[in-house]
C-alpha cells in the first residue's frame, strides 16, 4: 500500500499529544473521584456511570480521528490502466508570400489556393491550438497560437506578399520562426508545422533548420503548389491590374516552377509527410487526418498506469466509529439497573 499524499502526515504528531491529554484527563478524573467517594461505593453512590464505557468512547473517539488522517494520505493499492485521452494539437501553418505565389497554374492563384487549404483544416479543427507564419526573405508570427478559429481567418484574408518587407524566399527562416514559437508558447510534446510553398528557396539551408527543428521534437508537414513545368509570375499595379510579368536581367520572361524535392526532403527530415496540391484538389483535411492518425495510433499503444484509491474504506469506518461515540451513552442502562433493584427489594 502507497500513500498518494503525504502532506497530511503532519496531522500524527498533532493527534500524539491530544491522545496523551486525554488518557491524562481519564486518570485525573478517575484519581478525583477516588479521593472524593470510595471505589467500593461507586455503584451504590453513583449507580449510572460506567467508566469501562466512557473508556471505550474515547478510545473510538481516537481511533477515528486515526482513520480520518490516513483517508486524508489517500491510501492506494492495486493497479489500474488507462487509456490516454486525446489532447489537441500545437500547429503553425507557414505560408510562403513570395512574389512566386501569385503564379496562376492553380486558380486563382497559388497563394489564394494556399488560403482556402488553411480554411479547410480550420473547419475540421477539434481543440487544436492554431497559429499562422508569414515569409517570403525573412520571417514573421502574423496569429500566435490560439484555439479562436475566427482570428485565424480575419489575419488570413490580409495577407499578401506585400506584408512582407524583405523580397525572396527564405523556408528557414520560416522553419526557425516557427520553432523558437514553440519553444516559447507551447507545451505540446508534439508541435507541428505544416509549410505550404512551391518549394522555391534561395536564402540559408532550409535541411539545416528542419534538422534542428526535429531535434526539438517538431513534425513538419509540407504542401507544395505549383507545377513543375512552371508559370510566368504576373505583376500588378496598384490598382490591382495586370502589368506584365517579372524578367530577369536579361529581359527574359522568370518561369516559377515547384520544386517538389526540396519540399520532400524538409518533410523527411522533419518526421513529416510531403503532399501535393497542385492539381487544385485540397489536401489539407490528409494532412490532419494523417496528424491524428500517427496520434491515435502512439496513444493506443501508451497506457498510463494508476494505482487505485483506497481511502473510502478508512473513511467509512471513521465515521462509523464516530456514529457509535455518538450513539453510546457512558452511563449504565437504566432499566436494567431499577430491574436489579426492584429484584434485590423483593422480599420471597
Amino acid at each position: 500500500m502507497i500513500f498518494q499524499d503525504s502532506s497530511n502526515i503532519y496531522w500524527f504528531f498533532i493527534l500524539i499529544p491530544v491522545i496523551i491529554l486525554m488518557f491524562l484527563g481519564f486518570k485525573k478524573r478517575h484519581r478525583q473521584l477516588e479521593q472524593t467517594i470510595n471505589s467500593s461505593l461507586w455503584a451504590t453512590i453513583i449507580p449510572y456511570l460506567s467508566y469501562s464505557r466512557r473508556f471505550w468512547k474515547r478510545v473510538m473517539l481516537i481511533i477515528a480521528f486515526i482513520f480520518i488522517i490516513i483517508s486524508l494520505l489517500r491510501p492506494q493499492y492495486g493497479v489500474i490502466f488507462q487509456q490516454v485521452e486525446r489532447k489537441g494539437h500545437d500547429i503553425f501553418i507557414a505560408i510562403d508570400l513570395s512574389k512566386s505565389m501569385l503564379a496562376q497554374d492553380v486558380k486563382p492563384s497559388r497563394l489564394e489556393h494556399a488560403k482556402r487549404e488553411v480554411l479547410g483544416l480550420i473547419d475540421d479543427l477539434q481543440g487544436d491550438r492554431i497559429g499562422l507564419i508569414a515569409f517570403a526573405g525573412d520571417a514573421i508570427v502574423q496569429c500566435p497560437l490560439t484555439s479562436d478559429y475566427s482570428a485565424i481567418k480575419m489575419y488570413l484574408d490580409f495577407i499578401e506578399p506585400g506584408l512582407m518587407a524583405t523580397p525572396g524566399t527564405d523556408i528557414a527562416s520560416a522553419i526557425k520562426t516557427a520553432r523558437l514559437s514553440f519553444e516559447r508558447l507551447s507545451q505540446s510534446n508534439k508541435p507541428i508545422l505544416i509549410l505550404i510553398s512551391d518549394g522555391e528557396s534561395f536564402e540559408n539551408d532550409p535541411i539545416k533548420s528542419a534538422k534542428v527543428a526535429a531535434k526539438k521534437g517538431i513534425s513538419i508537414y509540407t504542401i507544395g503548389i505549383g507545377t513543375p513545368k512552371g508559370e510566368p509570375i504576373p505583376l500588378f499595379d496598384t490598382q490591382g491590374k495586370l502589368n506584365g510579368y517579372k524578367k530577369d536581367k536579361k529581359g527574359d520572361i522568370v518561369l516559377s516552377q515547384l520544386d517538389e524535392q526540396s519540399l520532400k526532403n524538409i518533410a523527411a527530415t522533419g518526421n513529416g509527410r510531403y503532399f501535393n496540391s497542385t492539381l487544385g484538389a485540397f489536401v489539407m483535411n490528409q494532412v490532419y487526418q494523417e496528424i491524428s492518425f500517427h496520434e491515435k495510433k502512439r496513444l493506443e499503444d501508451s497506457l498510463l498506469k494508476f494505482h487505485q484509491d483506497r481511502y473510502q474504506w478508512f473513511l467509512a469506518v471513521a465515521f462509523l466509529l464516530l456514529f457509535a461515540e455518538i450513539v453510546l451513552t457512558d452511563r449504565k442502562s437504566l432499566t436494567k439497573y431499577r430491574f436489579r433493584n426492584y429484584s434485590g427489594d423483593n422480599p420471597k
